[in-house]
């Protein structure tokens, strides 16, 4: 049953990253600036935390497929990404068990990577023909301004979500 409620959620915030694409680029004194927001990636790491590695890992894998097949442009970017980021998270964590500033910290510098991460394979395999300047300050920067803003709807979902989990253990 946490599998399904986890596999879910992570659907509707996958949902929820492609709703935000509809509305990026906005033009800011004749500038496109990009705001990408990561709400699925913030979720899984948040899930390695709360609820396990492991689980975070196989819903990494089969939502970064997902998303790679849905993209279609390089088949396994946001799969290895994904998992790649909740060892991450996994490793930095042991240091900071579950102080919130930290994790906030620590997600929110692992969005920026997963960021910067997915325009250098772009950049090499030359997809993406933006200057890394333009890139920071276009997209980088506003991109892990919404991140953190989202960051606290997305905690709170990932913290219901490992509630809902225990509540059904304990009751069966």
């Amino acid at each position: 049953m946490k599998a399904i409620i986890i596999f879910l959620f992570s659907l509707l915030f996958m949902y929820l990253d492609f709703l935000f694409a509809e509305f990026s680029p906005v033009m800011v004194s004749g500038l496109e600036v990009y705001f990408v927001p990561r709400l699925l990636l913030m979720y899984v790491l948040l899930i390695s935390i709360y609820v396990s590695p492991s689980m975070s890992a196989f819903i990494g894998i089969v939502t970064g497929l997902m998303l790679d097949v849905y993209i279609g442009s390089v088949y396994g970017v946001h799969a290895f990404g994904m998992v790649a980021f909740v060892a991450f998270m996994h490793t930095a964590f042991r240091v900071f068990y579950k102080d919130f500033v930290a994790m906030a910290f620590v997600i929110l510098l692992l969005t920026f990577l997963y960021e910067t991460y997915i325009y250098f394979i772009y950049r090499v395999l030359d997809l993406v023909y933006m200057p890394i300047f333009d890139y920071l300050a276009l997209r980088a920067a506003p991109s892990l301004l919404l991140n953190a803003l989202l960051f606290f709807f997305v905690f709170v979902i990932a913290l219901k979500t490992s509630k809902v989990r225990n509540n059904l253990r304990s009751r069966h």
